[in-house]
Protein backbone atom coordinates (compact mmCIF):
# COMPACT_ATOMS: atom_id res chain seq x y z
CA UNK A 1 0.00 0.00 0.00
CA UNK A 2 2.88 2.02 0.79
CA UNK A 3 4.60 1.59 -2.47
CA UNK A 4 1.12 2.73 -4.43
CA UNK A 5 1.08 6.33 -2.19
CA UNK A 6 4.68 6.67 -2.83
CA UNK A 7 4.13 5.98 -6.94
CA UNK A 8 1.47 7.81 -6.86
CA UNK A 9 2.82 11.07 -5.20
CA UNK A 10 5.55 10.74 -7.59
CA UNK A 11 3.49 10.43 -10.81
CA UNK A 12 1.49 13.69 -9.58
CA UNK A 13 5.23 15.67 -9.23
CA UNK A 14 6.32 14.53 -12.50
CA UNK A 15 3.40 15.02 -14.23
CA UNK A 16 3.04 18.38 -12.73
CA UNK A 17 6.60 19.81 -13.58
CA UNK A 18 5.96 18.73 -16.93
CA UNK A 19 3.08 20.46 -17.34
CA UNK A 20 2.15 23.76 -19.50
CA UNK A 21 1.72 26.51 -17.33
CA UNK A 22 -0.94 28.86 -18.24
CA UNK A 23 -0.51 32.35 -19.64
CA UNK A 24 -2.68 34.73 -18.42
CA UNK A 25 -2.67 38.82 -19.17
CA UNK A 26 -5.52 40.81 -17.27
CA UNK A 27 -5.33 44.18 -19.09
CA UNK A 28 -7.34 47.37 -17.05
CA UNK A 29 -7.65 50.59 -17.36
CA UNK A 30 -10.98 52.30 -15.45
CA UNK A 31 -13.30 50.06 -15.15
CA UNK A 32 -12.61 48.10 -17.83
CA UNK A 33 -10.67 45.15 -18.09
CA UNK A 34 -9.40 42.90 -20.78
CA UNK A 35 -8.07 39.62 -20.63
CA UNK A 36 -5.61 38.01 -22.87
CA UNK A 37 -4.76 33.78 -22.39
CA UNK A 38 -2.67 30.88 -23.82
CA UNK A 39 -5.02 27.86 -24.27
CA UNK A 40 -3.44 24.69 -24.60
CA UNK A 41 -5.12 21.49 -26.34
CA UNK A 42 -3.14 19.38 -24.07
CA UNK A 43 -1.37 20.00 -20.54
CA UNK A 44 1.54 18.49 -21.56
CA UNK A 45 2.32 19.74 -24.62
CA UNK A 46 3.13 23.09 -25.99
CA UNK A 47 1.36 22.90 -28.99
CA UNK A 48 -1.36 22.57 -30.55
CA UNK A 49 -2.19 26.24 -28.69
CA UNK A 50 -4.47 29.22 -29.37
CA UNK A 51 -4.20 32.51 -27.71
CA UNK A 52 -7.94 34.02 -26.24
CA UNK A 53 -9.09 37.54 -26.12
CA UNK A 54 -11.95 38.27 -23.70
CA UNK A 55 -13.61 42.32 -24.45
CA UNK A 56 -16.52 43.20 -22.89
CA UNK A 57 -17.18 39.54 -21.60
CA UNK A 58 -17.15 38.35 -25.28
CA UNK A 59 -14.22 35.48 -26.13
CA UNK A 60 -12.47 35.20 -29.40
CA UNK A 61 -9.77 33.49 -30.83
CA UNK A 62 -7.07 35.88 -32.03
CA UNK A 63 -4.35 32.77 -33.12
CA UNK A 64 -3.95 29.32 -33.66
CA UNK A 65 -0.75 27.73 -33.79
CA UNK A 66 -0.53 23.63 -34.45
CA UNK A 67 2.89 23.07 -34.88
CA UNK A 68 5.52 26.04 -33.93
CA UNK A 69 6.75 25.62 -30.28
CA UNK A 70 6.51 29.60 -28.34
CA UNK A 71 4.44 31.55 -30.66
CA UNK A 72 1.38 31.82 -28.53
CA UNK A 73 3.09 33.02 -25.89
CA UNK A 74 5.44 35.46 -28.02
CA UNK A 75 1.58 36.76 -29.39
CA UNK A 76 0.32 36.81 -26.04
CA UNK A 77 3.22 38.50 -24.99
CA UNK A 78 3.09 41.21 -27.77
CA UNK A 79 -0.62 41.55 -27.39
CA UNK A 80 -0.11 42.70 -24.02
CA UNK A 81 2.52 45.01 -24.67
CA UNK A 82 0.30 47.14 -27.88
CA UNK A 83 -2.61 47.13 -24.71
CA UNK A 84 -0.16 48.77 -22.59
CA UNK A 85 0.79 51.43 -25.44
CA UNK A 86 -2.84 52.05 -25.53
CA UNK A 87 -3.19 53.08 -22.06
CA UNK A 88 -3.97 49.81 -20.24
CA UNK A 89 -2.19 48.51 -17.43
CA UNK A 90 -1.58 44.67 -18.41
CA UNK A 91 -0.41 42.12 -15.58
CA UNK A 92 0.53 39.00 -16.49
CA UNK A 93 -0.28 35.65 -14.00
CA UNK A 94 1.84 32.26 -14.93
CA UNK A 95 1.87 29.05 -12.89
CA UNK A 96 0.58 31.26 -9.72
CA UNK A 97 3.61 34.33 -9.76
CA UNK A 98 2.27 37.84 -10.94
CA UNK A 99 4.57 39.94 -12.75
CA UNK A 100 4.53 43.48 -14.56
CA UNK A 101 4.21 42.83 -18.32
CA UNK A 102 5.96 45.81 -19.62
CA UNK A 103 5.76 48.04 -22.89
CA UNK A 104 8.97 48.38 -24.20
CA UNK A 105 9.49 51.95 -26.39
CA UNK A 106 12.19 50.37 -29.19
Amino acid sequence: MRKFILLGSLLAVSMSATANDAIKYTCTMSNTERVIEVVYASSDKPVPCSVSYTKDGTSQTLWNYENTEGQCEAKAAEFAEKQNSWGFNCSSKASSETTEATASAQ
